[in-house]
C-alpha cells in the first residue's frame, strides 16, 4: 500500500540514505527534543541532528529495515555540506507533505514615478 509520506534520497556520511517526512518524523523529532517541529531551531545542533535522524528513522522503520547510517555516524562522520543538503531536503519534503504553496516571487516596490529616474 502507498504510505502517506514524502521521500528523497540524500547523501550523508558518504552513504545514500532515504529520508522521509510524515507524522512519524514530527513525533520522532519531538521525542528526541521535547520540542514540536514548529519550534525547530536551526542554530541548535541537537535540533539539526535529531531532525535528520527522525527523517531517516521514519523511512526505515516504515520499511521494517535498519537505517544505513547510525546516530553515531551522523554525529561524527557527516560533512557540513551533507547536513545542509539533508536539512534542505527535509524541509522541502515537509512543504510537499503539508501541500504548502511555493513562495510567489515578490514584486519590486516602485515609487510613484514607476521606478523611472527623474
Amino acid at each position: 500500500t502507498q504510505k502517506d509520506m514524502e521521500k528523497r534520497d540524500i547523501t550523508i556520511c558518504g552513504k545514500t540514505v532515504t529520508v522521509a517526512y510524515c507524522f512519524a518524523t514530527e513525533i520522532g523529532f519531538r521525542n528526541y527534543t521535547s520540542t514540536p517541529i514548529e519550534g525547530f531551531d536551526g542554530n541548535n545542533p541537537e535540533h539539526i541532528a535529531y531532525l535528520i535522524l527522525a527523517a531517516i528513522t521514519a523511512n526505515y522503520q516504515c520499511e521494517g529495515t535498519d537505517a544505513p547510517v547510525t546516530d553515531k555516524e551522523l554525529l561524527y562522520d557527516s560533512k557540513p555540506e551533507e547536513i545542509i543538503d539533508a536539512l534542505t531536503a527535509i524541509f522541502d519534503l515537509r512543504a510537499l507533505w503539508y501541500k504548502m504553496p511555493k513562495d510567489e516571487p515578490k514584486e519590486v516596490a516602485q515609487g510613484e514615478d514607476g521606478g523611472k529616474n527623474a
